[in-house]
C-alpha cells in the first residue's frame, strides 16, 4: 500500500508566506502563486514543519477528528500529492 511507503516521509513546507482568511489559509508558494487551502489541507501544511512524519500528522488528525483511519490515510496521500504537485511541500526521508 502507498501509505506504508510514505508514512515515514517528512513533509517540509516550501512556501514564502501564509495567512489565514477566515477558514481558508492563503499560502504563497515559491513560484509566487497564491493557493487557497481548506482547513484539512491547511492543517497538513502547518504540520509539515520538517519534524512531523506523515504518520505523526495522521495521529494528530486522529486526535482532533473522528474519522475512519483508512479513509484518513487515503486523504493524507491525496493531500500530500496535491501539495507536492503545487510545489508547496517536499517529502524528505
Amino acid at each position: 500500500m502507498i501509505y506504508d511507503w510514505i508514512k515515514k516521509k517528512i513533509p517540509c513546507k516550501n512556501i514564502v508566506k501564509e495567512r489565514w482568511n477566515g477558514d481558508i489559509l492563503i499560502a504563497c508558494s515559491n513560484d509566487l502563486e497564491l493557493r487557497y487551502l481548506n482547513q484539512t489541507a491547511a492543517m497538513f501544511l502547518i504540520l509539515s514543519d520538517g519534524k512531523n512524519s506523515i504518520d505523526d500528522i495522521k495521529q494528530k488528525f486522529l486526535e482532533r477528528y473522528e474519522v475512519d483511519e483508512k479513509e484518513l490515510e487515503r486523504d493524507l496521500i491525496e493531500t500530500a500529492r496535491n501539495l507536492q504537485w503545487q510545489r508547496m511541500i517536499v517529502l524528505e526521508g
